[in-house]
C-alpha cells in the first residue's frame, strides 16, 4: 500500500473468470475508491484495463448491492428483510444440526460453487464444508475441461507459453477464440507479431471482433473443427508435410496411417468449408515457421470438442511447431496447483456430484437426499443447464443459502442471502489461468455495509456450531487470512516468483517462467512422448433439422462475463437480442427488433431479433449476459463433452450443441 497525499494507493489482481486476469491499482480517498486503472509494471496489463473497467468501479457501489443478511418469508416470495449476522449464523448453524440429527449424517448438506471469484481464500467454504463430515459437493467445470483432458492425453500437463512469445511466431491461428472481446490484452502481442511478419487467421463460427483484425478468416459450421481439422491433416499429408518422430511421438505412424481412411471432400463439407479455404491455410502453414495456435474454450464446448483439440495439437506437432519459441498450443495451464490447497480441508468422503448435470444429479439422490443448498461464486439459475428440472428440484429443498453480492436469480429463490465482499474490500490472492502472473488483493477500502469475506463466513459458522455442538467442525476459525495464506504460499511458489514472502505482492503482482513448454520434447506423459489421439475416436456432430434448422450459440459478451451484470439493469433490454443472418429472418417473416419466441424440446424463450451477416444462416447468436433475463440455457438439455473426466472428475458439456427454432411472438 502507498499513501500519496490525500490518496491511498493499493494493488490488485481480478479474480473474475477471465484469460487476462487484469493487475489492477485502485485509488481511494477517505475510505472510497475513486479510480482503478491498470498497472504499468504488469507487462499483460500494460497501464490499461479492458472495457468491463467503469462497471466494476460502479459496482461497489451500485445501489443494487445488498450489504446486510436477509431473509426471506417465503422462498421466492419477494418478501424479505434484513437480520442480524448474528441471527443469520445462528439460523444456519441451527439447520445444519437439525438435518445431522435428523439423518445421521452430513451428506444433505450441499455445496455448489465456482468461479465468480477465483480468489485463493475463496476456497475456505469447501473447507467448512468438509470439516462437517461428509457431504455432498459440485465437482468438475462448466469452461474447459474437455480441452484440458485433450492436452493432457497429448503432453501430460497443461502449460500454456508466455503470450509474449507469440511475437515470433510467423503463422497464428485464433480458433475458437475471441480475444478482441475476451482477452484484449493478448491483442497487441498480435499485432507485433503482424508487424514483424505473422499472417493471422481466425477459424469461428462467427465473423468476430477478431475476426475482423485478421488477415483471414475461415467460418466452420458450429461443432466442425475436428472435422476441418482432419480435412487440413488430410492435405497436409498428402504434400508430405507431417513428420512422424518415434524418438518423441507415441502412435504417430498409425495416426498418419488413418488419415487416408477420411474423404477430405465430405470432411469438408461438414466442416461448410471450401478446398480453397484449406489449400490456402495449409500452403500457411508450410511457408510460415514458427506456427502458433491458440484454442479457445467455444470451440472444446461441443460433443467432440475435446477431440478436436487433440488433433490440433497433433498438427502442431507433426508439423514441428510444439517446443520452439513463438510455436505451440495455447489452451489453458492450472497455476493454482502450484498452491497448497490445505485450506480446503479435503477429505475421500465427500459426495461429488457432476456440476454440469446438477439438476439430473440433486434429483437422483435420494440415501439421503439433499436438504441444504449453499450457493457461493455461482448463479446456477442463471447459468445451468436444465433449468426446468432443477428448478423443480430446488422446491424440494428444506433451506437454501446464497453468499453473493447481488440478488441473483439462484439468490431470489433463496431462504437466506449473505452479503460478500468484493476484491477490493478483502485480503486474497489468485493466479491466472492463462498467463503466468500472480497476485495479491490487499484491502483499499473497509467492507462495505455488513459485508463479509467467504473466510469470514466460514470463521463464523464454524465458532457457532461448535458453541451449540462441540467438535461439529474442524475448521481453523482462529486463523486470520495472513495466516492462511502463509499456509497457501509454498515455497515452489516463492521459487518460481523469485520472492521471499507473499506480503511482496503488495507492490504489484509477479510472473513466473514456465519456459518454452517441451522445449526439449520431453512431455509429461508415462513414456515422455507425445501422444497421438486414435482417429476411431471421431464422431458425428449436431447438424440441424427440418424442426429445428439453427445452431444455438451463446459466447461471452465483450461487457460481461455469464451472468455476472456489470451495467445497471435499467440500460439492459428485458429480453436477450438474438442475432440472425437477415436472409434467415426474412425466410421467417422477422425483422429488425421483432419480438419473437425461440424454442425446442427442452422449453422457450422470449427474445427480440437483431440482424447480422456475421453468423450463417444456419445459426442464431446470443452472447451472454446482455439482458435482465439471462437463463440462455432454458433451451439446453445438457449434451456432455467427449472429455473431462480425468482432470476436473466430470466430462465436459457441449453449451453450444443445441438446436432451436424462432416464430414471431
Amino acid at each position: 500500500m502507498l499513501t500519496h497525499k490525500t490518496d491511498q494507493i493499493t494493488h490488485h489482481i481480478c479474480t473474475r473468470n477471465c484469460y487476462d486476469s487484469c493487475a489492477i491499482i485502485a485509488r481511494s480517498r477517505d475510505g472510497q475508491i475513486t479510480d482503478l486503472y491498470g498497472d504499468a509494471q504488469n507487462p499483460i496489463t500494460a497501464g490499461r484495463l479492458c472495457s468491463k473497467r467503469q462497471h466494476i468501479l460502479s459496482s461497489i457501489y451500485d445501489p443494487r448491492r445488498i450489504l446486510h443478511p436477509m431473509i426471506q418469508h417465503g422462498r421466492g416470495s419477494g418478501r424479505w428483510s434484513r437480520i442480524s449476522w448474528a441471527r443469520a449464523i445462528d439460523l444456519i448453524a441451527h439447520k445444519i444440526l437439525e438435518i445431522k440429527a435428523s439423518y445421521g449424517s452430513t451428506l444433505p448438506l450441499c455445496l455448489n460453487k465456482y468461479s465468480g471469484n477465483l480468489g485463493l481464500l475463496r476456497r475456505a467454504v469447501e473447507g467448512m464444508f468438509n470439516s462437517l463430515g461428509a457431504t455432498t459437493q459440485t465437482r468438475g467445470t462448466p469452461c474447459f475441461s474437455a480441452g484440458l483432458d485433450a492436452q493432457y492425453f497429448d503432453f501430460g500437463a497443461n502449460i500454456t507459453s508466455n503470450i509474449r512469445d507469440v511475437t515470433q511466431a510467423k503463422l497464428i491461428l485464433l480458433w475458437g477464440v475471441n480475444p478482441a472481446w475476451t482477452a484484449v490484452h493478448c491483442m497487441p502481442y498480435f499485432y507485433e507479431a503482424r508487424r514483424r511478419g505473422a499472417t493471422i487467421v481466425v477459424l469461428d463460427p462467427v465473423f468476430t471482433e477478431t475476426a475482423r483484425k485478421a488477415d483471414y478468416y475461415i467460418q466452420l459450421r458450429p461443432g466442425s473443427d475436428a472435422s476441418f481439422a482432419l480435412a487440413l491433416l488430410h492435405l497436409l499429408e498428402k504434400r508430405n508435410m507431417l513428420h512422424d518422430m518415434p524418438a518423441h511421438i507415441t502412435g504417430g505412424s498409425s495416426f498418419l496411417r488413418d488419415l487416408s481412411a477420411f474423404d477430405a471432400d465430405e470432411l469438408l463439407r461438414t466442416a461448410g468449408q471450401s478446398l480453397d479455404a484449406v489449400q490456402k491455410l495449409a500452403a500457411l502453414i508450410e511457408e510460415n515457421h514458427p506456427m502458433h495456435v491458440w484454442c479457445g474454450f467455444g470451440m472444446q464446448r461441443h460433443r467432440y470438442g475435446g477431440f478436436a483439440v487433440r488433433l490440433i495439437d497433433a498438427l502442431s506437432m507433426l508439423t514441428g511447431n510444439i517446443g520452439c519459441r513463438g510455436g505451440g498450443v495455447n489452451y489453458a495451464h492450472q497455476g493454482m496447483l502450484l498452491f497448497s490447497d490445505a485450506i480446503m480441508q479435503r477429505r475421500s468422503d465427500t459426495r461429488f456430484i457432476d456440476i454440469n448435470q446438477f439438476a439430473d444429479s440433486l434429483a437422483a439422490l435420494h440415501d439421503p437426499p439433499v436438504r441444504f443448498l449453499w450457493i457461493a461464486c455461482r448463479n446456477p439459475l442463471g447459468q445451468d443447464v436444465s433449468l426446468q428440472k432443477l428448478l423443480s428440484t430446488w422446491t424440494q429443498l428444506d433451506f437454501v443459502v446464497t453468499a453473493d453480492k447481488f440478488l441473483t436469480q439462484s439468490a431470489a429463490l433463496s431462504d437466506l442471502f449473505l452479503p460478500v465482499t468484493t476484491e477490493f474490500e478483502e485480503l486474497d490472492a489468485y493466479a491466472g489461468y492463462f498467463h503466468h502472473w500472480v497476485g495479491l488483493n490487499t484491502p483499499a477500502i473497509p467492507p462495505r455495509g455488513e459485508a463479509k469475506s467467504d473466510l469470514e463466513i466460514a470463521r463464523l459458522l464454524t465458532r457457532r456450531l461448535n458453541e451449540l455442538a462441540p467438535h461439529t467442525s474442524t475448521f481453523p476459525h482462529q486463523k486470520e487470512a495472513a495466516d492462511f495464506l502463509d499456509e497457501t504460499f509454498t515455497p515452489l511458489v516463492y521459487e518460481r516468483l523469485s520472492i521471499q514472502h507473499w506480503r511482496e505482492l503488495e507492490e504489484g503482482s509477479r510472473a513466473y517462467d514456465t519456459g518454452i513448454p517441451w522445449a526439449d520434447h520431453q512431455f509429461a506423459t508415462d513414456d515422455g512422448k507425445f501422444h497421438c489421439c486414435s482417429l476411431a475416436d471421431m464422431g458425428s456432430i449436431l447438424f440441424p433439422t427440418q424442426e429445428y434448422p439453427f445452431y444455438f450459440l451463446t459466447p461471452h459478451a465483450q461487457q460481461n462475463i455469464n451472468s455476472q451484470h456489470q451495467m445497471p439493469e435499467t440500460r439492459l433490454p428485458e429480453h436477450p437480442i438474438v442475432f440472425l443472418h437477415p436472409k434467415a429472418a426474412a425466410a421467417k417473416g422477422l425483422s429488425e427488433n421483432s419480438a419473437a419466441i425461440l424454442w425446442n424440446d427442452t422449453g422457450e424463450l422470449h427474445v427480440t431479433v437483431g440482424l447480422t451477416e456475421t453468423v450463417p444462416q444456419d445459426t442464431i447468436l446470443c452472447p451472454q449476459g446482455e439482458s435482465r433475463f439471462s437463463a440462455l440455457n432454458w433451451l439446453n438439455a445438457g449434451q456432455t463433452a467427449d472429455m473431462g473426466e480425468v482432470r476436473t472428475g466430470t466430462p465436459g458439456i457441449a453449451l453450444h450443441d443445441v438446436l432451436v427454432n424462432i416464430r414471431a411472438k
